[in-house]
């Protein structure tokens, strides 16, 4: 039976680019929502700049029952950072998660932007995660020192952005025997609302022209087609999965 793990990348409103949490007071409501009308768990890497500001939404997240990872503190390039620092991020971002929610065990991660340093799994090992979401392809682990640490990798795909809305690309995904798919919480709001309230010309102008995703196919469109593909994935049989589930397993 192939299966589908839903992950959710909980963090500002666009990191860098705007210091607000729409995305986490409505768009994550929303999306617990959707889960919770076809019985989903799915699964929640939480940066420890939310769960510091707004932990009753993280707790919420724990209370409905679904997997609670983590995802840095406040979002930071780690492949930019020395192993000294990237190491304190990422124990501050676990310890900060542990105290918000105390009946999870906190054993997954997931670099910011998908740039893990080259270190990566040292880190995780010494701070006692299982796995890690960061690593697109497997041909991308022999630069991370993979084998050396009982980490085990679940690979999200990439063009998660697009196949909702394009019937070749979810053909695709059905012929596999594991899809991890990755969201934000803020792609359930109306992106186009917080952008346009930029006051920096140069960084709207930058997020409309070369990163149009971060304005198009969000809010209602965005929770609509999720829904719309949880559907459609019922219908055939898949099964929905949290990453801490696959611990042990061999997927290839």
């Amino acid at each position: 039976m192939m299966k589908i793990a839903l992950t959710f990348d909980i963090e500002r409103d666009i990191p860098n680019v705007s210091d607000t949490y729409f995305g986490v007071k409505v768009g994550l409501l929303k999306i617990l929502n959707v889960l919770d009308n076809f019985n989903i768990k799915g699964t929640f890497f939480c940066t420890g700049n939310v769960a510091e500001h707004l932990p009753e939404y993280i707790s919420l997240i724990e209370r409905k029952g679904h997997e609670i990872a983590c995802h840095s503190y406040n979002h930071e390039r780690l492949n930019q950072l020395s192993f000294k620092k990237c190491q304190e991020i990422i124990y501050q971002n676990k310890e900060i998660i542990e105290k918000t929610c105390q009946n999870s065990e906190i054993i997954g991660f997931r670099a910011p932007y998908l740039k893990p340093p080259q270190f990566l799994f040292k880190i995780l090992n010494n701070l006692g995660f299982k796995y890690d979401s960061s690593i697109v392809s497997p041909k991308m682990l022999k630069y991370y020192q993979f084998n050396s640490y009982q980490i085990q990798e679940f690979h999200p795909f990439t063009f998660y952005r697009l196949f909702l809305s394009n019937s070749f690309l979810r053909g695709r995904i059905f012929k596999k025997k594991l899809v991890v798919l990755y969201f934000h919480s803020w792609e359930a709001i109306n992106m186009k609302y917080i952008m346009f309230k930029q006051t920096n010309m140069f960084d709207l102008f930058k997020n409309i022209i070369f990163r149009p995703y971060r304005v198009i196919n969000t809010g209602d469109l965005f929770l609509t087609r999720m829904s719309n593909f949880i559907k459609e994935s019922i219908s055939k049989n898949v099964e929905f999965i949290i990453l801490k589930q696959l611990i042990g397993e061999k997927l290839e």
